[in-house]
Parts: C-alpha cells; structure tokens; sequence
C-alpha cells in the first residue's frame, strides 16, 4: 500500500529536531502546494543536474571548494544549519535545497572538470605527481593562467618546454654565418607548424617550486588556500591541434603519441595559440626584467614563444628575432649553452672548473640529451618523458643541480644571459676573406638572376634547372606546398622563381624559405587522416 501523500510534508510527524527545522519559504509555498505534497523533492532541483534521476553526470564532487567560497559548511547548512527534514522537504534555510548550496553543486562540477581535465596524467604519469603538473586546456585556460599571475611576483624562475611537430623544412642558398642558415631554418619552420604542447614550471629564486598548499596570505592564489586541492607547480598547455589539417613530421608524432598525447583531445578542447598568447603578454611572466627563463636548447622553444605572441611570421634576419627575445625574456639561460661553455673553457664565470665541477662537466661528455643529462646529475624524472609539463619540471631541477654544483651558485648575467644554443656563440665565418668570398657570391647572383630575367623576356633562352652546391637541396616531395610566409629571408638581393618556372638559373641560388618558390622539404605529412 502507498504511503499517503503527505508524509513528509509541513503536516507530517514532528520534527524530533525542532531546532534545526526551517519554515518553507514564501516563494516555494504555491510550487508546494500544486504539487499536492507528494514528498518530491521541490521544483528548484529537477533542473539541477546533481539532483536529476536519469542525468549519468550526476557523480559531482560535492565536497570540493567553489568560486564563491561554499565549503562543506555552505553545502550541507553551516554552523546553525544542518539536515533537517525542513531543510530538506522545503528547500529553506542553507541546506541541501537551498539555493546557495545548488549553487555550490554547480561550481564545484565546474571545478572539478576544470582539475580533473581530459588526459591529465597520461596513460604512465601515476597522476602527475599526483596533482603536482596540471594539464590545461581551452575550458580552464583562464582559470590557471590567473593562479600564474598570483604566483610568478614569488616564484620568478620559469623553467620551459615544447613540444611541436618536428622539423620539415630547410632554408636553401649562401649563408653568411652558422648562426644565420641556423636560424632561417627556424624561421620556416616556426612559421610553417603550430606548437602543440608548452610547459612551465615555476621556481623560486632558491629554486624552490610552490607549495601543495599555502599558508602565507602574501600569495594571491584564492584557488588553494583551502588545503582540498592541491597547488600545481608545473602547467602543461595544450593546444589545438588537428592531424587532419596541419604539417607534421611522422616520427615526431608517433614519438608523443606512444608518451599519451590525445590528439583527438587536442583537436577538440585544444588552446588557441594565439589567445595563450594574448594572455601570456599580460601575465607578468613576460617583459619582466626581475622574471627569470630557463630552457634547455632554447631556440625552438622561444621560436615558438616569440612567435605566438607576435601573431606574425618571425623576423627576416636573426638580428631583428633576437633583439625580440630579448625584450620578451630580459633574462633567459639555455642549458646547453651553460653547460658547452664550462667544458669549452674548463671555467665558469671566468674562474677554473673546481674538481667537483670538472667531474660533472666532464661526466656529462657529449650526453646532449635531457634525460641523459639528468641520468649523469642522478636527478629523476617526475611524469612521462616527451611531454612538456614533465620536461620542463625535468629541465628546472637540472638548471638549479649545474647552477649549484658547476656554477656555485652564481651565474653571471653578462656573460650567460640571453645567450641561444645553436644561435649564439657559433655563428661568425672563419675569416674576414670569407665574409667578403660570401658578399661576392651574392653579388654575381644578383647580376646572373637580372641577366637571365632579361633572356626570358627575349624568349631566347629556357631556365635550367637548379643546381645542388652544398648549401641547398631538391624538394624532397615533388612540389612545394604554399605557407603562410612567402616573405624574402632577407639574405641575399634576389631569389629564384618556382622549380620549373623561370627566374631560378644555373649555379647559386639565393636562400630562401618556404613558399614563394624555394625552400627544402624533409619527409612530413599533410592532411592525412587516421594516425
């Protein structure tokens, strides 16, 4: 037999709780009584996907700390609340019906996805370090970069890693420097692909990375003060990235997809590049003459950086890129670069190598790897390797291990700071005669290239082909696709048309980048599906 109707309405037995018992307020008494008190829950919870019977996202984390400050107190009715049958049957009061804890429901599911994320921890991370290295995507991009803005005033020293989609081009031609062919294959390439991860980890200027959880009211992060979630140190941000539609070198993506990058993930709840970008420009963590960076092999890595911020191609000629480093990143230190000094001169800030340095740099050889190097400084690893959150954690504890045990503690900024593996330090030619051998060659293609333009336009002469002199390559793949750069690349006075099209003549041809009718194209994907 059913029970009656009312048996959990205003009229039903006492309340054995008088002094926890609410009355029904004044705006749900009509809603109530239509409903006839059939001792349903009130109508101010059908909506609420907490509360909805046949709604499989009903698992919600009631006990997780809101925006608007809800706790377990707001949840389940405060000091003076609780779970009476009032509360509970009208709605009243702060309990579980009321509307500050629905509320409170609603802004804890936000944050829990927000913490939770797709993909956070990978296949092998155990968590990330359980919690430690938050995974951010497009749905909690603000939120973290705004936990960044409280911490980055205490915690100065950002340690940093990519992960993109290879190499799959190559600048052509006469290069005056290492440094300049160096940085031209940087160029189109940067300009050419998207990044698809970036991580940071933040340290403190005795490296130091943020606690799970603070206690000093000095640190503006609302967010974990609660002691409920743990504070990341590490942020990996990934971005939007589609398999189906952008440029890729095959090897490098199998590489990520075997250490657990989704790309389906990626190429639905991905990041725009350029709204990081945006943010990251008023961050504080960028223009900042007291905020530190650090990388290891850093000329991709602020390639990429630099170019997300700028929302244009990268510059002509090296010289213009790296005044731009340097005033986005005041203070930047490449590990490779600390490292192949100390053994190029068996000293660091001008002084001999202690034997305990000696050894270490000595130890560490030719071991041009991250996880090499850290094996070599007996530092370990925290996530999977080839992801960036887990790299740049790794590239930090390295950085504070050489700076400790190599450099004692000093790095002079004069001599380190600003200063790019593969970019800097390598780059003059061997002589002045060499110099003036290079301005020469570019000279006579200028005159050859006009001198050929004249012939093609008297119709008397077919352009041969291209030739091979040491500094440039056939396209690899037939054709060359169109980029979004068909800029000049700023390194010789002319350059050649498309292959099989005039303009391009027998001998040197002028450096170029992709598009525009040069550049060099390694083996790389484009729109394919189903990898």
């Amino acid at each position: 037999m059913p029970p009656p109707g009312n048996k959990f309405g205003l009229q039903g037995p006492s309340n054995p709780y008088p002094h926890l018992h609410h009355p029904l307020p004044q705006h749900l008494s009509s809603q109530y009584q239509r409903s006839g008190s059939t001792g349903l829950a009130p109508p101010s919870l059908g909506g609420h996907p907490a509360f909805a019977p046949s709604n499989p996202n009903t698992n919600l984390n009631p006990f997780a700390t809101t925006a608007s400050g809800n706790s377990l107190a707001g949840a389940f009715g405060g000091a003076g609340g609780g779970l009476g049958v009032g509360s509970l049957a009208g709605g009243g009061g702060t309990g579980l019906a009321s509307h500050a804890a629905q509320m409170g429901f609603h802004s804890a599911a936000l944050q829990q996805t927000a913490h939770d994320g797709p993909g956070n921890g990978g296949p092998d991370g155990k968590g990330m370090a359980k919690g430690r290295i938050r995974d951010v995507w497009r749905n909690n991009l603000a939120q973290e970069m705004h936990v960044l803005r409280g911490l980055i005033e205490k915690f100065p020293y950002i340690s940093m890693d990519t992960e993109f989609p290879g190499i799959v081009a190559r600048p052509m031609g006469a290069f005056s420097t290492k440094a300049e062919y160096h940085y031209q294959t940087i160029r189109c390439n940067v300009d050419l692909l998207k990044p698809i991860q970036i991580g940071i980890t933040l340290f403190s200027s005795s490296g130091e990375t943020p606690p799970p959880h603070f206690s000093d009211s000095g640190i503006n992060v609302p967010t974990y003060t609660n002691h409920l979630i743990p504070c990341p140190c590490t942020w990996q941000f990934n971005f939007r990235y589609s398999l189906h539609e952008e440029m890729y070198a095959q090897d490098s993506i199998t590489t990520l997809q075997k250490n657990g990058v989704d790309f389906d993930q990626h190429e639905k709840m991905g990041i725009d590049p350029f709204e990081f970008g945006a943010l990251l420009m008023t961050s504080g963590l960028v223009l900042q003459p007291d905020v530190h960076w650090i990388s290891f092999h850093a000329a991709y890595d602020f390639g990429y950086l630099t170019r997300i911020m700028l929302q244009n191609p990268l510059p002509a000629n090296f010289s213009a890129y790296h005044k731009l480093v340097d005033a986005f990143f005041p203070n930047l230190y490449d590990i490779k670069y600390l490292i192949k000094s100390a053994q190029s001169n068996q000293a660091v800030n001008d002084s001999p190598l202690s034997a305990n340095a000696s050894n270490i740099v000595n130890g560490i050889g030719g071991k041009w790897g991250l996880a090499e190097m850290a094996e070599e400084l007996s530092i370990k690893r925290v996530g999977p390797p080839h992801l960036a959150g887990p790299d740049s954690l790794l590239t930090g504890k390295i950085f504070w291990e050489l700076r400790r045990s190599v450099f004692e503690d000093y790095i002079e900024h004069d001599k380190y700071v600003g200063q790019l593996w593969g970019l800097d330090g390598i780059g003059v030619p061997a002589s002045g005669a060499a110099a003036a051998a290079a301005n020469a060659m570019s000279q006579q293609q200028q005159q050859g290239t006009q001198q050929q333009g004249q012939q093609q336009h008297g119709g008397s002469t077919p352009n041969p082909p291209p030739q091979n002199n040491g500094n440039q390559a056939l396209y690899m793949n037939g054709a060359a696709p169109s980029t979004p750069n068909v800029s000049h690349a700023g390194l010789a006075s002319s350059t050649p048309g498309p292959l099989g099209q005039g303009g391009g003549g027998a001998g040197g041809m002028g450096p170029l980048t992709p598009g525009g009718g040069g550049g060099v194209f390694g083996g790389f994907q484009f729109g394919k599906g189903g990898v």
